[in-house]
This record gives C-alpha cells, sequence and structure tokens, in this order.
C-alpha cells in the first residue's frame, strides 16, 4: 500500500476496517495529506501562473484548491458516518461517507463549468505567454507529487472499500492529467502557439467534469441501495454454511449502511431435528454472521424432509429441467408435502426480469407433465434483490 507508515503511524488498529472509528482514521488520514499536498501545489502553480498570465496554469492551481476542498468534505464524511446511531437513524450514519463523495462531484463539476468559462474567453483572445524551463520543471514536479497522493487515496479506498476516497483518488487523478496538459500548452506558447493556452484550459475543464461524472453513478448508488456483490454474498453463506446441520443456504439478503452490513438469510436444515435444535442452528449462523460484520443478522430456518418418498425424483428432475428452460437460474427450499400418491410440490423459483412470471409458468407445466398425481406445483418466484 502507498504510504503504509502513515496509516501504521496514525491508525490505531488498522486492520479493523469494519470498525466505524477504524474507517474515520483512514479517512481523516487521508484527507489531512491530501489538503498539505494540495496547498503547496496550489501555491507553486498560482504564482507563477498569474506571473506569466496563463489561463491554463491559473485553472490547474485553482483545480489544486479544490482538491482541499473536497479533502475537507471527505474529513467531515468520515466524521459523519462514524457517529454512533440515534432514535432517528437506528442503523448508524454509514451513508454519510456517500453523501460526501456526492458532494465532491458536485464541486467538480462547479469547477469544471467555471475555468471551462475562463478557457472560452482566453481562446476568443488569446494572449502571448513565455513559460521559463524551470517552471516547467517545477510543474513536473507537481505531477509526481500529486500522482503519489492519487495512488495513497486509491490504496486507502480499496483497502476500506470507500467511494468517497476513491472518489478523491480521481480528483487527484485528474489533477495529473490536466497538469500535463498545462506543461504542452506552456511549451506550445513557447514557439508562438498561443491559443493552446486557451484550448488546454478547455481540456483541465474537461478532465475535472469526467473525474466528476464517474463520481456519481459510485455515490448514488449506495444512497439508492446498490446490489451486493456477488463476494458479499458468496462469503455471507460460506459463514452460514460452516455451522453444522446448516444443509444449504438461499434468499440472502444484504442492507449496507457504510461499514455496517445487515444480511438475512434461510438456511436449509433436516425436518428430523427438533424446533430447539433448529432453532440453535438459526442462533449460532446468527453468532457468527454478527462476529464477521459486527452487525445483527436475521436468520430464517426451513425445515426440508429429504426422506420423502418422491424427493430425490424430484430434485434430480428439477436439476435437469429447470437448466434448460431458458431464463431460469436455478431451484432451491423444495419441500414435499402429503403422500406419494397426491403430493404438493412447492419450492422457489429464480428467473430473470419481465419474463419470470412466464419462466415459472413453463416450469410448473413441466413438472406437472412429469407428475401429473401432485394435487399441486407452488412456485415462488425470488425477487431481484434476493441471492
Amino acid at each position: 500500500m502507498r504510504g503504509e507508515w502513515l496509516v501504521r503511524a496514525f491508525v490505531s488498529r488498522s486492520g479493523e476496517i469494519s470498525d466505524p472509528k477504524v474507517r474515520q482514521g483512514y479517512g481523516v488520514l487521508e484527507g489531512w495529506v491530501s489538503i498539505l499536498i494540495n496547498i503547496v501545489v496550489f501555491v507553486v502553480k498560482l504564482v507563477p501562473g498569474i506571473v506569466i498570465g496563463s489561463v491554463a496554469l491559473v485553472a490547474d492551481a485553482f483545480h489544486s484548491l479544490s482538491d482541499v476542498v473536497t479533502s475537507v468534505v471527505v474529513i467531515v464524511g468520515f466524521w459523519l458516518s462514524a457517529r454512533p446511531s440515534d432514535p432517528k437513524h437506528p442503523f448508524g450514519h454509514g451513508r454519510a461517507e456517500s453523501v460526501a463523495s456526492l458532494v465532491i462531484a458536485a464541486l467538480l463539476f462547479l469547477t469544471a463549468w467555471e475555468f471551462g468559462q475562463a478557457s472560452v474567453e482566453r481562446l476568443l483572445r488569446p494572449r502571448a505567454i513565455a513559460a521559463p524551463w524551470w517552471l516547467i520543471a517545477v510543474l513536473v514536479v507537481s505531477i509526481v507529487l500529486k500522482e503519489w497522493l492519487s495512488q495513497f487515496a486509491l490504496a486507502l479506498g480499496k483497502a476500506i472499500n470507500s467511494t468517497a476516497l476513491i472518489g478523491d483518488f480521481w480528483h487527484h487523478r485528474s489533477d495529473v492529467f490536466a497538469t500535463a496538459i498545462v506543461i504542452l500548452a506552456l511549451l506550445a506558447s513557447n514557439v508562438g502557439l498561443w491559443w493552446v493556452d486557451g484550448l488546454g484550459g478547455l481540456a483541465v475543464s474537461g478532465i475535472i467534469a469526467w473525474a466528476a461524472w464517474r463520481l456519481v453513478p459510485a455515490s448514488i448508488d449506495p444512497l439508492i441501495g446498490d446490489a451486493p456483490s456477488p463476494q458479499l454474498i458468496a462469503e455471507v453463506s460460506g459463514v452460514a454454511m460452516s455451522v453444522p446441520g446448516v444443509d444449504s443456504v438461499h434468499d440472502v439478503i444484504v442492507h449496507r449502511y457504510g461499514s455496517l452490513v445487515v444480511p438475512s438469510l434461510h438456511v436449509e436444515v433436516s425436518s428430523r431435528l427438533g424446533i430447539e435444535d433448529g432453532h440453535e442452528v438459526a442462533e449460532e449462523v446468527e453468532a457468527r454472521l454478527n462476529r464477521r460484520y459486527s452487525s445483527k443478522a436475521v436468520v430464517h430456518v426451513d425445515p426440508v424432509d429429504r426422506s420423502h418418498p418422491l424427493y430425490a425424483d424430484v430434485r434430480t428432475f428439477l436439476e435437469e429441467t429447470v437448466v434448460r428452460i431458458p431464463g431460469a437460474n436455478g431451484f432451491h427450499d423444495l419441500r414435499i408435502v402429503g403422500s406419494e400418491r397426491r403430493p404438493f410440490i412447492l419450492f422457489d423459483l429464480s428467473a430473470e426480469g419481465d419474463e419470470a412470471e412466464a419462466v415459472a409458468d413453463r416450469v410448473r407445466e413441466a413438472v406437472e407433465r412429469r407428475y401429473p398425481q401432485a394435487g399441486k406445483v407452488g412456485i415462488n418466484l425470488r425477487p431481484r434483490y434476493v441471492y
């Protein structure tokens, strides 16, 4: 990790990233390091930019200064997200981090608009600019600093899975590209291509707007409620399957509030287990998930009678049939109730999109043809938010 020594020095218990206070430590560290470096870079760019009269360089300087503002937003966002729950916010304030990311995106758009206007004005009224070689060298040094800072933000963002820090990475990275364009514009001005300064300013504005646009979906999705990653679903299922007595896991739902993960799921157990034993299995699954995610998991027990005379035959038939029907993704929670001569066949089906009902009908027809003696074939369609 870039700046790992900084993390060790300033973030206590840095490995416990599920702890909101530890996440706050990562965010505050990145914010203050960004503020210090960007103030230096701002001064280094602004003074020469004013002296030589380069709108592209002045625009780039204020782009660096805007990084200071976004870093303050990052610090405030992490401070808010680490606050404990209260009666109005029982799940805590973890999503404040995503709000901070959205504010960063808005500030980037504003910066892009303002300097886009200044760049158009310079294109309409170009002026001669002479950029000494020492200034080019200083700008190259600023690129090196900003690239290190962008990688530092990215490493911390990946370490704690933070959209705010990854958003700050894009802000710093856009500054690297912007400064490179400014250098090209200044070199062009040295050979008489004065109009390149205004064009460079427009390019800088475009890069800032592009960085903001990339940040918007990553900021909004957690607020709306984005889908959990396949890795998280597999991890939750794996924790549940590690409990003795759990035969299968399905209907996994995950709510996220920043670092707080609140999973709910169904576990299949043998119907031969008594109520108390089944309850103990659910309690152990909840305890392991709560230890893993510092949350309050909810587990529902589905008792399955695999001893029914038709169970193995029906399961094999479904395994062979469902995969051949377009749009059907799988089934689970198979239950067979009643006698072999008049069974009720019940199961949950995972099917895609708007065609789910039609897919369920095709699966039902196939089961009824295979088992005409069935008194009922009940199919429960799984909604999109269930995994």
